[in-house]
């Protein structure tokens, strides 16, 4: 079906259908999840021994599925023998905010109640554009019930309280009425927009204190950039470990690459988005702290 006519709620739509049906019919990398908490959820798992990580993937929080980080977290399962849960989560067309930090929330501790040896690894959240704000709020949320070792914020979307048109304007980017549609359906209420746990960089740096370690990867072809970098600051402000990272690729490279690893393993793209990876990771996994 053509798309050009179609509202972001209408592409929201009908790309998640698509997506559920791939996810049924198709084989995964990950071994496919059903918890009791929600039988629309497929979330999928990645078996390790070391530490326990739970990857959300972006897609302005109404687009994209555990299908685009299939790859990604069977390679750092295995890179890193890292148990994975690629988190699955009801998309913002059918929800808003705060239920993909309930269903990812609630598929963790049946994960946990459900593979006893995973209780006790070091537990990692891992994020990619608006993964990486549910990330982040999961980090933030979660804190008393469990320790959280640290966090990789992928190119994050961590202010959706600010002007979006005040972004830089960059070629083949995002168009401002697409951010501001994401927002509307993540979170329509503005009064809410400057909770710590929707716009993470609303935190003031005695507020952030105990925040987990973390790695941020900022995109220099990307109008989020600056909430990276933003983000990085005010950690630092609080004193708490963190590394930046900064990569002249455009947003999404990471997941539009990886997703390739497998059968283009030469591709420049490919070697590039592996190695940011790899650094990424090898420093979270070396630099574990309780939060909170």
């Amino acid at each position: 079906m053509e798309e050009n006519n179609l509202t972001t709620y209408e592409k929201a739509v009908l790309r998640d259908k698509e997506a559920r049906q791939r996810l049924r019919d198709e084989k995964t990398l990950g071994r496919k999840l059903r918890f009791s908490y929600n039988p629309k959820l497929t979330p999928l798992f990645y078996p390790g021994d070391k530490a326990l990580i739970v990857d959300i993937h972006g897609g302005g929080f109404c687009f994209k599925s555990v299908l685009d980080n299939d790859v990604y977290c069977d390679y750092i399962s295995k890179r890193f023998d890292v148990a994975v849960l690629n988190a699955d989560f009801t998309l913002s067309y059918e929800a808003p905010y705060p239920q993909q930090i309930v269903d990812i929330s609630a598929e963790l501790v049946s994960l946990l109640e459900k593979e006893n040896t995973l209780v006790g690894l070091p537990l990692y959240f891992v994020g990619h554009s608006s993964g990486a704000t549910l990330a982040a709020a999961c980090a933030i949320r979660l804190h008393r019930d469990m320790a959280i070792s640290g966090c990789l914020l992928n190119y994050p979307f961590l202010d959706l309280a600010m002007d979006q048109s005040q972004r830089p304007t960059l070629p083949d980017t995002f168009p401002d009425f697409l951010l501001n549609d994401w927002i509307k359906m993540y979170c329509p209420y503005k009064e809410l927009l400057t909770r710590g746990d929707v716009s993470p960089l609303s935190l003031s740096s005695e507020s952030i204190i105990g925040f987990p370690p973390s790695v941020i990867t900022v995109t220099k072809r990307d109008r989020l950039q600056e909430d990276g970098r933003r983000f990085s600051k005010l950690l630092e402000e609080a004193r708490i470990p963190n590394l930046l990272l900064e990569v002249d690729e455009r947003h999404g490279f990471i997941e539009r690459h990886m997703c390739h690893f497998y059968d283009l393993p030469d591709d420049p793209e490919v070697i590039q988005a592996k190695k940011t990876t790899d650094e990424s990771l090898d420093w979270l996994l070396k630099n574990p702290i309780n939060s909170f």
